[in-house]
């Protein structure tokens, strides 16, 4: 019978321990003396400035009645040098403490929105200085005209791997000229133009070509069924959202960041999103565009080349 309540006592002991430890652990936490756990909430403030330290007393003058060696006839408080009654030169005040060192990162308190740099290079961006630096280049730095490249008023004549630039917004071609400038966009003209312009010359350029309109485009007539279907709908079994719901119906563009499709070429199209599926090519947004274009065959790819691009540029 012993053995048996006592087996009833350990029983329960097991039972009721660990929910009494785990209650006694949780309140240890909530009464902030569990240390810098989840549950304590910690602030971060500046250090406080190191306290000033008065200057030392000044000892007793020589000349003090009563004090060893005082010279006789002076005046209490007169040091040597001065008349009787006037006070001792001021000493020169302490310097002001240094404010504390700003904390590094952004407060909690602080919830303004964060900007990319390279919106500062558009600000107060001449288009006009852009189009002559489009049709001239840079050529003290070794940068040729744009227009060598993406043809005039922003439309490559011949299609090929160079995109076209007009119809894509100033705030796009920003954002893609930083990218070059930095490297996070890797093209090896194109990383040494945009290194050789200045931040000026960058928001110029980007200024101009924002003024331009791609020309009217009869997209979505080749491609076939998938390219539509991928246009419009997307494939949710693949985790595919339509290709409109970021870049607009057949392609002509939604948001500032978002560049338009319609029009550029089916080579510049393919070399792109080959570079998105290698990883070459790391500036989208939180990789979205790397995931998508992994999930696409080739033959899709070629599809959607051939949606977007309309019909072949006319030779002139």
């Amino acid at each position: 019978m012993i053995e048996h309540r006592k087996g009833i006592s350990i029983a329960v002991l097991l039972i009721v321990a660990p929910p009494l430890v785990t209650l006694i652990a949780t309140a240890h936490q909530m009464i902030g003396t569990g240390g810098d756990g989840l549950i304590r909430a910690r602030a971060v403030t500046a250090s406080a400035p190191p306290a000033t330290q008065a200057p030392a007393t000044a000892p007793a003058a020589s000349g003090a009645p009563g004090a060893p060696g005082a010279t006789p006839g002076a005046t209490p408080g007169a040091t040597p040098g001065t008349a009787a009654g006037t006070a001792p030169a001021p000493t020169a005040a302490a310097a002001p403490p240094k404010p504390p060192a700003p904390v590094p990162g952004r407060s909690a308190l602080d919830f303004s929105a964060s900007r990319p740099a390279w919106e500062t290079f558009l600000r107060d961006a001449d288009p006009a200085a852009g189009k002559q630096l489009a049709a001239n280049g840079k050529p003290a730095a070794g940068v040729q005209a744009c227009v060598a490249c993406h043809g005039q008023a922003g439309i490559t004549p011949s299609g090929g791997i160079f995109p076209n630039l007009a119809g894509l917004s100033s705030e796009y071609l920003a954002k893609q000229l930083a990218d070059f400038r930095s490297g996070a966009r890797v093209q090896p003209l194109m990383n040494t133009v945009a290194r050789a312009l200045s931040e000026q010359e960058i928001g110029q350029v980007a200024a101009y070509y924002g003024t331009l309109a791609g020309p009217p485009m009869h997209v979505g007539e080749f491609g076939g069924d998938a390219a539509r279907k991928l246009d419009v709908q997307g494939d949710g079994a693949r985790a595919l959202p339509a290709c409109a719901n970021c870049h607009g119906l057949r392609g002509m563009g939604e948001g500032p960041l978002i560049p338009r499709l319609a029009g550029q070429s089916r080579e510049y199209f393919t070399d792109q999103m080959n570079a998105f599926r290698s990883g070459s090519r790391q500036n989208d947004d939180v990789g979205v565009m790397r995931a998508f274009s992994q999930r696409l065959t080739d033959a899709e790819i070629q599809a959607l080349a051939a949606y977007y691009a309309g019909p072949a540029p006319q030779q002139r």
